[in-house]
């Protein structure tokens, strides 16, 4: 091989490795940064494991741009500078979340905030909130102790499962004529519904016995509304019952306030009544007595002769006597008439005698 053929080799190696060494430059290095429109967005981290220069900043998977600085902020924990491309919108309601596979290489995710914030765009240099997901190792080292204590707890749990059994065997092998006795009543019983089933199947399936349960359900709306009906009924018994009861109240109750001053009244009637009837029973015995002048009236015929004798001459002399008086009541009225006939002048004066 001749030196100009290894100088032309040489060459070609040269110029492929200063190609590739700029394609790697443009893919990974600053200068697509250079090359492409970016603006900064700080993101504010209690820590940030995993996190260094150049990690990647995700929206849904998609890369949309890289961390360039990593700083400890005595207020927040870390602050970390990104420069975010300017097709990708970030915006106020969304926050950095540092998440990280099981090989260890950080990421942040671009994610909604659990916290209402405006929808507004973050603008060149301003800050957003940041969260760390748990690190998988570090979920399954908590899970150590707890993992522990769930295997002593199953361990006690089998523990006690394993005495309970060796109870229950005892029980069983104590009881096992009761227990044979059980399943032997068991089997009847069941037997016996079967049967009952059986039996209530073929009154069920009875041509009459089914026209009879339809005519029964088609007429019991009506035995309802009868019922309901007749409850009506007794209710407005009741409210007149109630109504009535309420009246006679309102009867007995003033009897009941005045019940003695009427007890009072009717023992003092009662009293005059007693002496009344005491005095008309002395009556009727004078009535009645012998010597009585209206029992010698009623008794002897010749007193009750002389009595209707006598008031017959009274009623004769009173016929006698009616003109007599028919005169004087004449006279009389013809004297207040004309008191001066009564005179000289009617001593003179003739007068025919006539009212």
């Amino acid at each position: 091989m001749d030196e100009r053929t290894v100088q032309f080799r040489v060459g070609v190696m040269v110029l492929a490795t200063v190609l590739i060494l700029a394609i790697l430059l443009l893919l990974f290095g600053d200068l697509p940064s250079l090359v492409k429109g970016t603006y900064t967005v700080n993101f504010a981290f209690p820590q940030a494991p995993g996190v260094t220069q150049d990690t990647p900043i995700r929206v849904n998977g998609v890369l949309i741009g890289r961390v360039r600085e990593v700083q400890l902020d005595e207020k927040v924990g870390v602050m970390i500078t990104a420069k975010i491309e300017d097709k990708y919108v970030l915006y106020r309601d969304q926050v950095g979340r540092i998440g990280g596979s099981l090989l260890g290489d950080a990421v942040i995710e671009i994610v909604p905030a659990t916290m209402v914030r405006p929808h507004e765009k973050v603008t060149d240099g301003e800050t957003l909130q940041g969260l760390v997901a748990k690190d998988p190792f570090q979920a399954i080292t908590s899970l150590e102790s707890n993992v522990s204590i769930a295997l002593e707890s199953i361990a006690r749990t089998s523990d006690e499962i394993g005495q309970l059994a060796g109870r229950v065997n005892r029980i069983v092998d104590a009881n096992e004529p009761q227990i044979h006795r059980i399943i032997d009543n068991t089997e009847a019983t069941i037997t016996q519904l079967r049967t009952a089933v059986a039996n209530a199947d073929s009154l069920i399936s009875d041509p009459a016995m089914k026209e009879n349960l339809k005519r029964t359900i088609n007429e019991l709306p009506k035995v309802l509304n009868d019922v309901s009906e007749a409850i009506t009924g007794v209710r407005a018994t009741m409210q007149t019952a109630d109504r009535n009861l309420a009246n006679l109240e309102g009867i007995t109750k003033p009897l009941g306030e005045r019940g003695p001053r009427l007890i009072e009244n009717i023992d003092r009637a009662a009293t005059q009544l007693d002496g009344v009837l005491t005095e008309l029973s002395g009556f009727t015995r004078s009535l009645t007595n012998s010597k009585g002048t209206v029992s010698k009236l009623l008794n002897d015929p010749a007193l009750y002769d002389d009595v209707a004798d006598t008031v017959h001459n009274i009623n004769q002399l009173s016929r006698e006597l009616r003109p007599i008086l028919d005169d004087l009541r004449t006279f009389s009225d013809k004297a207040a008439r004309h008191p001066e006939q009564f005179g000289v002048r009617g001593l003179i004066q003739g007068n025919s005698g006539i009212k």
